[in-house]
């Protein structure tokens, strides 16, 4: 209290030096009036020669924050009409000088200021303000300008339409991650849900609120929130859920001395217990309310006792700050000139410091472009790189098809010139032919097979699905007997592209468990689906020939490369089948 009465007489006192100096005009209207227990008229006095010290040189900034101070203290005297006068006044100024951040926190702050006596006018006011600030999008004021614009609405009984301007003013808080703000506007939104009725939802922000609270330790938002939520519990009736939060708020606000928590604590639970017809218990928290509120109002007269004392104290120091005065010139003529050799160093010294962050600049510029360089000559390379594969890849594939096609080509046409040449061949050695000329047909097809893979870098699902088409549809004709048929369900991703290898691969294990079922299963039905989930690929063949039992068969050569060529593309392939009840061949492969 000593400490508050000094500070403020040395203010008092100095008004006289101030008068001529910005700086110390300011340091005046940034003096903190709520906390410090000094006579409302002396700091009235003191704002107001602040006020003319300011217009003497014409500093209108001054001006409009000595007027803005000067509300705040009419504020706290009740005075509500010079303060307004005094805030109005402020304002004009700032408008005047384009202020738009104190334009529009004065003009909310004055309608929030009225709201429980002219809730007309605290709308108009606060309007007025939040308009300024959507404006010039200043996010740091819309944050409490939409919550205790919400909370206007919320008196006026418009609830919808406080829960949107609490939301409005969370997200800006979320965004701007407030997080000492965050837990206050989930407490606002909760309190309107419960005003609505929609007591789960209250309680859900009340927690959400709760828990935020408990990571940053706020010991007085931790007691309000576990009281709110005993309230909620109340709102419903039911009084015995509702004991346990107040029980955990009360040790809290007797610990920290937040006595009009506690003392509302007490009246609740005497309140709950008279509910329940317990009416030891609710006589007992009555009493303990009593005591507290009595408690309460003795430290009120306490500190209106106080404020006599310092005001006595003031007047008994008028002589010796009369004599402080010429001291405190010659001390500031002092600190100015030692400010103006910091101010000048640190100017100094910022020079240097900006020349080194350019040069420093400079340089990491010129290492990012040499490292854009390099990364493009490696990319040149690489391309270049691909190219001559690509180059490569055709080249291979066309000697394939000119001189391996052309010569399995003339096997065939021998073989058939042999079997018309010579009428009398045998059935044996005819069959034998036969047997040599169907092995070198399937050749062709499979070298053509290899050359459409080796020509494509990439193979798309729709090249895919017209190749694995075209074998069955051969297959089919090949086989008179053999029903087929080829499905693709509609989830499958058509536009997904496999590498060349992959599309090669899963092509030739759809070719080999097709051609095993047509060879050595005699299957009258084979059905090829392929299917998407999960971002994996099924593949299943399916036959209904003679089966065979995986556990006693050893797998051939076929089966074996099948397996071979699952793993090379990340996949599994299984092999399930029964003794004549067919065989189901399963791919399954990432996407």
């Amino acid at each position: 209290m000593v400490r508050f009465l000094l500070l403020f007489c040395v203010l008092l006192g100095s008004a006289t030096i101030y008068s001529q100096n910005k700086q110390q005009i300011d340091s005046i209207n940034k003096l903190y009036v709520q906390g410090l227990n000094i006579p409302q008229d002396s700091i009235v006095a003191l704002f107001q020669k602040n006020i003319k010290a300011a217009e003497k040189i014409s500093y209108e900034l001054g001006v409009a924050d000595g007027y803005s101070q000067l509300g705040l203290v009419y504020s706290y005297q009740g005075k509500y009409e010079e303060s307004t006068k005094s805030t109005i006044q402020a304002i004009t100024i700032y408008e005047k000088l384009n202020q738009t951040d104190k334009i529009a926190g004065y003009y909310a702050g004055l309608g929030y200021s009225m709201k429980y006596r002219d809730l007309k006018n605290a709308f108009y006011y606060m309007q007025k303000g939040k308009a300024v600030a959507e404006a010039n999008n200043l996010e740091v004021l819309l944050k409490d300008i939409y919550n205790n614009y919400g909370v206007l609405k919320e008196i006026n009984n418009e609830l919808d339409s406080a829960l949107y301007y609490f939301n409005r003013g969370l997200e800006i808080k979320i965004k701007i991650n407030d997080t000492i703000g965050i837990p206050y506007s989930w407490s606002n939104m909760a309190g309107v849900y419960g005003l609505q009725e929609n007591f789960s939802k209250s309680r859900e922000y009340f927690n959400k609120s709760l828990q935020q609270r408990l990571v940053w330790a706020d010991s007085l938002g931790i007691a309000e929130n576990y009281t709110q939520l005993g309230e909620v519990f109340m709102a419903e009736k039911k009084w015995s859920d509702a004991i346990p939060f107040m029980h955990k708020s009360l040790p809290i606000s007797l610990k920290k001395q937040y006595r009009n928590l506690t003392q509302y604590n007490y009246k609740m639970l005497s309140d709950i217990f008279k509910k329940l017809n317990n009416t030891d218990s609710a006589l007992y928290y009555f009493e303990q309310y009593s005591a507290i509120k009595d408690s309460v109002h003795s430290i009120k007269v306490q500190e209106s006792i106080a404020a006599l004392n310092i005001e006595f104290e003031t007047e008994k120091k008028q002589n010796e700050i009369l004599e402080q005065r010429a001291q405190l010139a010659e001390k500031d003529l002092e600190v100015r000139r030692k400010n103006t050799l910091i101010f000048g160093s640190l100017g100094l010294a910022l020079i240097l410091g900006l020349l080194g962050y350019l040069l420093y600049n400079q340089q990491k510029m010129k290492n990012r472009q040499l490292q854009k360089e390099a990364e493009l000559t490696s990319a040149l390379a690489k391309i270049e790189t691909q190219n001559k594969l690509q180059e490569q890849r055709l080249r291979i594939s066309r000697d394939l098809h000119d001189n391996i096609g052309a010569q399995l080509t003339f096997i065939i046409s021998s073989i058939d010139n042999l079997k018309f040449g010579f009428s009398d061949i045998g059935e044996k050695l005819g069959n034998k032919l036969n047997s040599i000329s169907s092995f070198t047909q399937q050749t062709i097809y499979e070298l053509r097979d290899t050359i459409w893979a080796m020509n494509k870098e990439n193979i798309t699902f729709e090249d895919l699905q017209t190749r694995i088409a075209n074998f069955i549809e051969h297959a089919k004709n090949a086989s008179g007997r053999t029903d087929f048929s080829f499905n693709i369900d509609e989830n499958v991703d058509e536009t997904h592209i496999f590498s060349s290898v992959e599309g090669m691969n899963i092509y030739r294990i759809i070719q080999e468990a097709v051609n095993n079922a047509l060879k050595y299963a005699s299957a009258d039905e084979i059905e090829v689906n392929i299917s998407e989930k999960e971002n994996k690929y099924t593949v299943e063949i399916t036959d209904t020939g003679i089966g065979f039992n995986p556990d006693t068969t050893e797998l051939g050569n076929g089966l074996n490369n099948m397996k071979k060529r699952a793993r090379e593309i990340g996949g599994n392939i299984k092999f399930v089948s029964k003794i004549n009840k067919g065989t189901k061949v399963i791919l399954n492969f990432p996407k």
